[in-house]
Parts: C-alpha cells; sequence; structure tokens
C-alpha cells in the first residue's frame, strides 16, 4: 500500500481556473516546440547542418529542461501564488526565445569564427549552452509551477496537455508556417497566444491587464512589423556568414535555408550557410559532366541526383541522350537560383529531354528497376545521418537495380589533393568497399574532391585519355565550353598512374567498414575528417567517441544508475532511475525510427513531420490512459510498462530488417510508413504512460504536485538529453542498431526490475 505524507498544499483550483490552466498548458507546448525548432534551424546554419551538431543542440536544449525543472520543483513550494510563479516563467521565455533568435544571428561574429570556417565541436557545445539551455530551463521550470496550480495530482494530465501543445504547434509549424512565416513572425505569434491565455489565468490582477495589453502589442507588431524585423536579422547573420557578398534572395524551405550571394557576376549558393555551389562556373561543372558522360560507351537514360542546374545538366544534353531524369528534393532551391543562372542553364530545365522531379531522392530510387545506363550522382557529403543513408549497402543496392545491366554510377568523395591522411583513407575505404558490394568494378580517381566511378561489368569506365577523347568526338559533340583536349593532361584526376597510387593507398587500410543503414559507419568517418577541419586534432571528440566500447558504455551507465539510487534512496530512486531511463530509450528509440523511416521511405519531410506529430500524440494518449486508472496499483503498472518497452526495444532491429525487405514498390513503401508509425505511436504510448504512473507514485507518497512534477519532469528530460546525445552519435553508428536495441532493452529489464524489488521490500515493512 502506498503511504501519503502529511505535507499541507494549496487547495485545488476552481473549474474556472483549470480551464484557463489548460489554456495556458497548450500555448506553452506550442510555444515551447517552435521555439525549439526554431532554435535547431538556426543552429544548423551556424554549424553548417551536421546533425552532430543538432545532437548537441538539442542536448543543451533537454538539460537545459531539467535542470528548470528540477530548480522549479524546489522552489515551487515557496510560492504562495503557483499562477504568477507560471506567469513569471512564461513571461521570460517569450523574452527569451526572441533574444536567442537574435543571439544567433550574430553568433560567428561573436564566437571569433571566419566566414566558411567549421565551428569546433567544443565551441559548439559551449554555444549551445549559452544560446540554447536558458530557453530551456525556462520551459522546464514551467511544468511544475503549472502542477501546482492543480493540487489533485493530475501531473499525467498536465503532461498529456503540454504533448498536446507540442503536437499542434509542431505540426503546424512544420506543414505550414516553416514556409509561409519568417521566425520572428512565429515565435511573437507563440509569445501573443501564451501572454493571452496567462491573462485569465491571473484574472482580477493589475498583471492580467498587462499581460492583455503585451500580448496585443506581440500579435500587432508579428503582423504590421514582422518583414522589416526579418530582414534585420537576415541581414545581421549574412553580415558573418558572406562579407563583401551582396545578398541577392533568401528563403526558408521545408529542408533547409537556403541564400544566394553575388559579386562581380559570380553567384554563390548556400545551404544551412555552407557553399553549395558557385556558379557560372565552367572550370567546374563543364569538365566533369563530359568527363561522366564519356564513362559510358552510348548512353541512352542518365539519371542526375541533385546538383545539376548550375551548368552540369546543359552540358550533359549536349550528347546525343534519349532521357535525363533529374532529382531535386527541394523544389525552393531550384527557384532560388533560376533568375540568375544563364539562359542556356534554364532552357535545360524545359527541355523535351528533361523530367525534373522533386522528391526524396531515395524514394526516387526505390521506385525504378532496370532503367538507368548512367547516373551522375551529386551527393552531399555523409556529415549527417540524412547524408549518410545515401552511401550505404543497400541504396547502393536500391540504385543498382535501378540500372541496367550494362551501366556507370559517378560521383565524387572528399579527399586529400595529395598523399592521403590516415583518416581520409579510412574514409574512401569505406565508400569502395561499400560500392563493391553490387559494383564489381570501382575507381577512385586522385585530387579533391575524388572521382569515383563504379561499373557493372568491365570495358565500361575508362581512365585512357585517347578512349576518352574517341568516345566523345564519335557522338559529335559541340560544347563552346570544352575541348577534348583536356582528357589529355590538362587534369590529374584520372591519370592512370596516380589512380593506380590511390588503389595501393586504400588496398593499405586496415579497417575498412561496409556502411549500413542499421549501422551507418561512413557517418562517423565523415565527422571524423570534419572534426580535423575544424581544428579538433586528430583525438577530438568524434574521434574518441569511435574508441569507446560497448563495455565502456555499460559500466558508465550502470554507475549513473547507482549514483541515482545512492543520492535518492532505493523507493524514490527506484521511481526516478524509471522515468529517467525512460527519458532516455525513448529519445533512443524515436532517432531510430526517424533515422529508419529516412532510410527506407525517404526523407518526404510531410511524412517526417507526422512521424514526429505521431509520437507527441502518443505520449498525450498514453498519459491520458494511465492517469484515468487505479492509482493504488500504480507502482506495478510502471513495472509492467518499463517490461513493455523492453520488448519493444528487442524487437527494433526485427521489424526494421523486415520493413527493408518490403522495399519494392508503392505498396510495399505504404506498409513501411504504416510500421514505422504504428512503432513511433506505441513508443510514445509507453512513454507517456511511464510519466504518469511515476507522477502518481511520487504523488502518493508526497501528497504535492510541484516538488513530485519538477522531480520527474527533469529525470525525464535528463535521460532525454543522455539519449539524443548518444544515440545519434554513438549507439547507432559506432555499435549499429541491433546492440543499440539490445542495451535499449537492457535498460528497461533493468529498471523494472528494481522498481518491482523497491515495491516488495516496501510491503513486507
Amino acid at each position: 500500500m502506498i503511504r501519503v505524507a502529511t505535507v499541507q498544499c494549496p487547495p485545488a483550483a476552481d473549474r474556472r481556473s483549470r480551464v484557463w490552466l489548460s489554456a495556458v498548458v497548450l500555448a506553452w507546448g506550442m510555444q515551447a516546440i517552435v521555439t525549439q525548432s526554431i532554435l535547431l534551424r538556426e543552429a544548423f546554419v551556424l554549424m553548417f547542418g551536421s546533425e552532430l551538431a543538432w545532437g548537441i543542440v538539442l542536448s543543451a536544449w533537454l538539460a537545459g529542461v531539467a535542470v528548470g525543472s528540477w530548480l522549479a520543483g524546489w522552489a515551487v513550494q515557496r510560492w504562495v501564488r503557483a499562477e504568477l510563479g507560471l506567469t513569471a516563467v512564461l513571461t521570460g521565455l517569450c523574452v527569451v526565445s526572441c533574444a536567442e533568435l537574435w543571439l544567433f544571428r550574430g553568433a560567428r561574429a561573436s564566437l571569433g569564427v571566419a566566414p566558411g570556417e567549421f565551428l569546433p565541436l567544443t565551441a559548439t557545445a559551449l554555444a549551445a549552452i549559452a544560446l540554447v539551455s536558458p530557453a530551456g530551463v525556462l520551459i522546464g521550470a514551467a511544468f511544475p509551477f503549472a502542477c501546482r496550480v492543480t493540487t489533485d495530482g493530475s501531473i499525467g494530465r498536465v503532461y498529456a496537455l503540454e504533448s498536446a501543445g507540442s503536437l499542434v504547434g509542431g505540426a503546424a509549424f512544420s506543414f505550414w508556417a516553416v514556409e509561409h512565416v519568417a521566425p520572428i513572425e512565429s515565435l511573437l505569434a507563440c509569445c501573443a497566444i501564451t501572454l493571452a491565455a496567462l491573462s485569465g489565468l491571473v484574472r482580477s490582477t493589475p498583471a492580467a491587464v498587462l499581460l492583455g495589453v503585451t500580448s496585443a502589442g506581440a500579435l500587432l507588431v508579428a503582423v504590421l512589423g514582422g518583414d522589416v524585423l526579418d530582414q534585420r536579422l537576415v541581414e545581421r547573420r549574412w553580415r558573418d556568414l558572406a562579407p563583401g557578398y551582396e545578398l541577392c534572395a533568401e528563403a526558408d524551405s521545408r529542408y533547409q535555408n537556403l541564400a544566394v550571394g553575388g559579386r562581380e557576376n559570380q553567384y554563390t549558393l548556400y545551404s544551412n550557410g555552407q557553399v553549395v555551389s558557385d556558379f557560372p562556373d565552367p572550370y567546374t561543372f563543364v569538365p566533369r559532366a563530359h568527363t561522366w558522360m564519356c564513362q559510358h560507351p552510348a548512353p541512352g537514360h542518365v539519371l542526375v541526383l541533385g546538383g545539376g542546374v548550375e551548368g552540369l545538366l546543359a552540358e550533359i544534353l549536349l550528347h546525343p541522350i534519349e532521357h535525363v531524369d533529374y532529382v531535386e528534393p527541394d523544389p525552393r532551391q531550384t527557384e532560388l537560383i533560376r533568375p540568375f543562372l544563364s539562359d542556356a542553364d534554364r532552357e535545360a530545365l524545359t527541355d523535351s529531354r528533361v523530367t525534373v522531379h522533386t522528391v526524396d531522392t531515395r524514394y526516387f530510387v526505390k521506385t525504378q528497376t532496370d532503367r538507368f545506363d548512367l547516373v551522375i550522382a551529386r551527393l552531399p557529403e555523409p556529415m549527417s545521418a540524412l547524408g549518410a543513408r545515401l552511401y550505404t549497402r543497400e541504396f547502393y543496392g536500391e540504385l543498382r537495380r535501378s540500372m541496367t545491366a550494362r551501366s556507370v554510377l559517378c560521383m565524387t568523395a572528399g579527399a586529400m589533393p595529395a598523399q592521403l591522411s590516415a583518416a581520409s583513407a579510412e574514409y574512401l575505404a569505406s565508400i569502395r568497399a561499400t560500392l563493391q558490394t553490387h559494383f564489381p568494378h570501382v575507381t577512385i580517381g586522385w585530387g579533391d574532391p575524388a572521382q569515383v566511378l563504379a561499373a557493372t561489368v568491365d570495358g565500361l569506365v575508362t581512365t585512357d585519355p585517347t578512349e576518352l577523347v574517341g568516345r566523345y568526338e564519335r557522338r559529335g559533340v559541340e560544347s563552346k565550353l570544352f575541348r577534348p583536349a583536356w582528357f589529355d593532361g590538362a587534369t590529374d584526376w584520372l591519370d592512370p598512374e596516380k589512380v593506380r597510387m590511390r588503389a595501393a593507398e586504400l588496398d593499405a587500410v586496415q579497417r575498412v567498414e561496409v556502411s549500413t543503414d542499421l549501422r551507418p559507419a561512413i557517418y562517423m568517418q565523415r565527422l571524423a575528417l570534419w572534426e580535423r577541419m575544424s581544428g579538433e586534432g586528430a583525438r577530438g571528440i568524434v574521434a574518441r567517441l569511435r574508441s569507446v566500447g560497448l563495455a565502456e558504455l555499460i559500466g558508465a551507465l550502470v554507475s549513473v544508475g547507482v549514483a541515482v539510487l545512492l543520492v535518492c534512496r532505493l523507493r524514490r530512486g527506484a521511481v526516478v532511475l524509471s522515468i529517467g531511463s525512460t527519458g532516455f530509450v525513448t529519445m533512443a528509440l524515436s532517432i531510430v525510427w526517424l533515422f529508419a523511416f529516412q532510410n527506407l521511405y525517404g526523407h518526404v519531410y510531410q511524412r517526417i513531420g507526422w512521424i514526429v506529430a505521431l509520437f507527441m500524440g502518443g505520449l498525450a494518449a498514453g498519459s491520458w490512459i494511465a492517469s484515468r486508472g487505479d492509482t493504488a496499483n500504480a507502482a506495478w503498472r510502471l513495472v509492467l510498462v518499463d517490461a513493455s518497452m523492453a520488448v519493444l526495444s528487442m524487437a527494433a532491429p526485427l521489424a526494421l530488417s523486415a520493413l527493408g525487405g518490403l522495399q519494392t514498390g508503392p505498396l510495399a513503401l505504404t506498409l513501411v510508413e504504416c510500421g514505422v508509425s504504428v512503432m513511433v505511436a506505441l513508443t510514445g504510448v509507453l512513454g507517456g504512460a511511464a510519466f504518469a504512473l511515476a507522477g502518481a507514485v511520487r504523488f502518493g507518497e508526497t501528497g504535492c504536485t510541484g516538488s513530485a512534477a519538477g522531480l520527474l519532469f527533469g529525470a525525464d528530460h535528463a535521460g532525454a538529453c543522455l539519449g539524443a546525445m548518444l544515440c545519434g552519435i554513438l549507439l547507432v553508428p559506432v555499435f549499429g542498431t541491433a546492440a543499440a536495441a539490445m542495451l535499449l532493452a537492457g535498460i528497461k529489464f533493468a529498471s523494472a526490475a528494481l522498481v518491482g524489488g523497491a515495491m516488495a521490500h516496501t510491503l513486507k515493512r
């Protein structure tokens, strides 16, 4: 039986207060997810789009939430009117969120980082703490105050409302606002909604009038002055990003931040702050186009994956081909640069032989079979999980199925212009080994970036300049920007002797890993190179993460668990550890499902947004359902939920392998989407139920919601912080999904055993 402590708490709020509190919690949930999304996008631009930076920023956010919740849980009992404390916290959030957006836009100069220079990972972590954690602290502090306003033990219902608000705000931001409303306008609109709800909660006080006036003012500024504020913010970021260049165009698409800078009839396209291409650039695009086209004796159907409009596509069309399929996932990118293209490049997009597909690269490839003679893949470097999924054995297999029996794949990979470093050699050797699982003939060229050529049969790819000249001339190609003599000594890209030297370097690599969907080794290899480029040295954070053993990780996690038990004592510590491990596991599983969805289905943004919304909906549903049950046996129900989460973790690699085997057509892709959606929703339901049950246990022990909510909300987000930090950069890339799933299952089985043991010990007493 649960013992109830005799702690004096304020009386329950009346019905009207509960209604206004519900409105405040929903508004705060919306504001939290929108603020988080905007700050994450700002961090992407600041840190050049790496998901390692994303993991650091998300961890800083979650750590801030945990700290804020713990501090407010301690302080909430000292407030006579908790609604005023909640008002102060959320009003502060409105101010801080707008201030952090302003600070992000000038962060490169503040950190002393030169234009185009990578932000070192240590500086990334410090920037995340300084620019993201303050908003997280206020988000976390709001939860105990909200729970204190209503003292009927309904921690789970407050959690459900907050999750529901996040669901609505996340869906609205992802599906509509991100492309139609400027970030500052989104923030001001959220502030106006939150302040209006707060004015109803603290009715009949001078604060209510002030909050109402401030809400109206924020909405008025968003509507009438949003464009001016947004332009100032854009100019502030641009000054640090590309000084000396005129900002010609800028846009936030569903996928990325885009900008075009110009100087003396030369233009540069930026994606998330990083240079994507300079154009017009006949010295790069033109030679590559004809080199790649001549790697096949007679290409009829050509597939171009990304980056074709800045000069590549126009040169390809000079060859006697039948058709070109051009895949560019982000239509906004083509729209943005079209006015700055040459006439030939604009005409290439409307050529009758060209079909433009604005869909995800991997999604498109999955739907094609035995079609292409030549594939030109201008893929982003695998510095993110999203990019790494285009360098795996499974993707190359899908690509091979889309190609004919006599076909060639042409791409590039970051390298060094001369002799390779150990890290660069390992990276290129991994790409070669992964390609060789489906292409028997792979050639790695010289220079930076290195030419990577893969053929299905012998005799297609050639490094012989005489053969390349012959293929070019037999086609009767007439390019104003290229002469066939270029093949003979104008560059050392495919110099036969240097190609042999490069092959010998790669053959000497001791550690060669094949990258797969379930274990994308290429991701960490490329991040290690990025780390060296940013000045972290050979033993930076990524290199140290890659050297961590599974036994070391398990030992560290066990040490954390023991410390929690010692600090919190057995019974309370078991519940706190349970909810902390729930945050860890649900965050890790969510990342696994999102990575799997990208790999198996394709990065279709609306559906990714739907997957995130499903998780938040699952949290709300699970918390609501658990809150309505009998609280007398909440601890034993918590044991059951922990065990169920362990079983779900164990099922993850089996489910993903089964779904991966279905990749054969549109119906299979629908089944993949439905399967992953169910797993995501179930993860959310179990996570929400665990939080509500843990809240019922703690409320039964103390009789007060404020301190219980602070402790549990903080533990949940501290665990989620650790899960976000470890899953995306260690568990899956280093150990693989199968090993990660077994570790997560072990954590939840141990949690269930601890809670069950603590309850049994209490009953004996």
